[in-house]
């Protein structure tokens, strides 16, 4: 007798198992969508701060040459070439061009890029005469040493009583007193 398979002899469909239909099958399909969803949650995030407590500083671009270095040598380490003199002389102009130029302009007259943008870009209308050249010195000295919102809440000048020295301070306000007006 020959072993013959024909139709009769293979049963139908809903009377098989079915092959992948257990646990674990569904468990590979639930990981499965929990990773999709977390990679679309992570991929949705903004990847910014929630609530914006930083000076805007920390946002700029500029070169900050009024901060002191961030990490200090060991005490007892002797350098391998001779130290570099420094660049920098925290003058009134410099610390100007480092800390004020980016909204107020090289001229101290409101011309700068950001305030450009601020005003063009984001309908952002200031609350004062954006023009510092003919303000006193004093004036100027006693906005700088404010370390809240110099300005009041509304305003967008960062405060830099914390930032920089009262030396600091008082050359920027004598450089911008000897611009003209």
């Amino acid at each position: 007798m020959m072993n013959r398979v024909n139709s009769n002899m293979i049963p139908p469909v809903a009377d098989r198992p079915l092959a992948g239909k257990g646990k674990r099958s569904y468990k590979c399909w639930f990981f499965g969508i929990a990773v999709f969803f977390g990679i679309v949650l992570v991929g949705c995030s903004q990847g910014t701060y929630p609530v914006d407590i930083f000076y805007e500083q920390h946002y700029q671009q500029s070169y900050r040459s009024h901060e002191p270095p961030r990490l200090t040598g060991v005490a007892g380490a002797v350098a391998l070439y001779p130290p570099i003199a420094s660049t920098v002389t925290n003058t009134g102009a410099d610390l100007y061009r480092v800390n004020c130029q980016m909204c107020h302009g090289a001229d101290a007259k409101g011309t700068g890029p950001v305030l450009a943008k601020m005003t063009e870009n984001y309908g952002y209308v200031p609350i004062v005469l954006t023009d510092i050249t003919n303000r006193p010195v004093s004036f100027i000295e006693s906005r700088l040493e404010a370390t809240a919102r110099p300005l009041g809440p509304s305003s967008v000048m960062p405060p830099f009583g914390k930032l920089l020295s009262q030396a600091e301070r008082a050359a920027i306000a004598e450089f911008i007193g000897s611009l003209p007006k």
